[in-house]
């Protein structure tokens, strides 16, 4: 594992937003995309020089925005590419192998000539009135969701360049969304401190997740149960929150956690299963910094195993129970773990790599590069040789994919007709500002009776300190997560 931040002034020294690799298209290069606070979207090649780091290349310069980009997604099976900015656009970009320069007046001349590659916008979805701030494909690249600072998210019908659905019930900002690979849910993230699950046949909310009881009540006891909130506020640091499945959809991966250790808050990424995405199974602690991403490295590799004294295979622990072993990287404000289904410690870390609060990751289509893009105006590589990661499999798991039915369309177009996307009114301001740095995260509680753990030492005091300390631990959260049957529509 090597790691390399390249002196590029990737957009001209301004914070860099979001970054993304190319996996659908011919894949004879990567190709990556980055956005900005210079109103751009700018795509690279990636490569690996002599020495095992990352060499980049300059392609293209992709000026049709008028404000800050946010987010650059690639469709996972097209050759499309979406961007989202504060000019509340989502543009849809196709590399043109005619070759024939943009026509409108958008690229200066300087920047024209540089471009090694041509690319044109062929959609623009319109229907967010404020910053778009995350973008998620379905498998096929047919479908998007997008996140906004209007509080909604909307799901698109990119074929048609129209919306089918909009999602209004979050009270502040839309920090990030997902679609499930097996394109049964979508999953939204916000800083009103909840995460919603929304079935993409019915539009309709399966799972609210914003608290978590302090244990089980016994007779007589019930008032002692408290209930704690599980994502930090709008304080935090960073105004993205970009949740994920894993690629074979088993797992959702939800950042800006936060999880009281007796009278400090822990950072935390929690892991939901799919078979109950109401309440997590594990959290992944993060000590001193919130965390902002989570994204997952799209090659499966084989389950780790271990040789005894007589050259027997023993197998090792497989925490989550797969039959693969998936591998992701979190980030904080400042720092990068990299996890594997088979345990809940990191077995990779990386810090002390920018000056300013990390933005977004993501992994190359093979799983040698690991990028990394920061506020501070730079990006970061982290390159793995071949077998370093593990062994990938020979054939990837077929998945059986849901996609939004026609019948159900003209319900949807009623839908999106009565609802609204003004946002409702938000309960206190958030501090999540991009002109500023916010506040330090405001202490939170999340915990369980009876459980001890070493507290990890942080300088923050909880906002329920009185009585006995309250922990949590990995064994307190699967206890928590006994099956429960999907919720409809419950009043806040």
């Amino acid at each position: 594992m090597k790691v390399v931040t390249c002196e590029i002034a990737w957009h001209n020294k301004e914070p860099v937003y979001s970054i993304d690799f190319q996996h659908g298209g011919d894949g004879k290069i990567h190709r990556l995309a980055t956005a900005g606070v210079d109103t751009t979207v700018r795509l690279w090649k990636v490569e690996k020089g002599p020495d095992g780091k990352a060499v980049v290349e300059f392609l293209s310069n992709l000026a049709r925005h008028t404000k800050a980009v946010n987010v650059v997604r690639f469709s996972p099976s097209t050759e499309l590419l979406a961007s989202g900015g504060d000019d509340a656009a989502i543009l849809l970009w196709k590399l043109n192998d005619s070759k024939e320069p943009e026509q409108a007046g958008f690229q200066e001349d300087e920047d024209a000539q540089l471009n090694k590659e041509c690319w044109t916008v062929v959609k623009t979805l319109r229907g967010h009135i404020e910053d778009v701030y995350d973008i998620s494909w379905t498998t096929d690249g047919n479908f998007m969701v997008s996140g906004s600072v209007d509080n909604t998210a909307i799901m698109w019908d990119i074929n048609k360049g129209q919306k089918i659905s909009i999602f209004n019930d979050h009270k502040s900002y839309v920090q990030g969304v997902s679609w499930d690979p097996l394109g049964q849910y979508i999953t939204t993230l916000s800083c009103d401190r909840v995460m919603r699950v929304y079935s993409t046949q019915t539009r309709k909310k399966t799972y609210i997740v914003s608290k978590m009881s302090s244990g089980a009540a016994t007779e007589g006891e019930a008032s002692s149960v408290k209930n704690y909130r599980m994502f930090h506020d709008d304080s935090m640091r960073s105004f993205f929150r970009r949740l994920t499945f894993t690629p074979d959809g088993s797992l959702l991966l939800a950042p800006a956690g936060c999880v009281e250790a007796g009278e400090n808050v822990t950072n935390t990424t929690y892991v939901f299963s799919r078979k109950n995405l109401k309440r997590p199974i594990a959290h992944l602690p993060c000590p001193a910094k919130a965390t902002l991403a989570v994204r997952c490295c799209p090659v499966y590799f084989e389950l780790r195993n271990s040789k005894s004294e007589d050259g027997s295979t023993l197998e090792l622990p497989n925490v989550f129970k797969l039959p693969y072993r998936l591998v992701f990287a979190v980030a904080s404000e400042d720092s990068l773990f990299l996890y594997d289904t088979q345990q809940t410690i990191p077995f990779g870390y990386i810090s002390n790599i920018h000056y300013h609060t990390l933005s977004d990751i993501t992994w190359s289509k093979d799983g040698s590069f690991l990028a990394v893009s920061s506020t501070d105006g730079y990006c970061s590589f982290v390159t793995f040789e071949a077998g370093e990661l593990g062994t990938p499999l020979k054939e990837k798991p077929t998945l059986e994919v849901q996609t939004p039915g026609p019948a159900a369309e003209k319900k949807l177009k009623k839908a999106a007709r009565t609802a609204s996307p003004v946002p409702r009114p938000v309960e206190a301001s958030p501090g999540a500002s991009k002109n500023g740095e916010g506040s330090s995260p405001s202490p939170l509680v999340e915990s369980s009776r009876g459980v001890c753990v070493t507290p990890i030492s942080e300088d923050k005091k909880p906002l329920h300190s009185a009585g006995q300390p309250r922990r949590i631990t990995l064994n307190t959260l699967e206890a928590w997560s006994k099956p429960s049957t999907p919720i409809g529509p419950t009043p806040r």
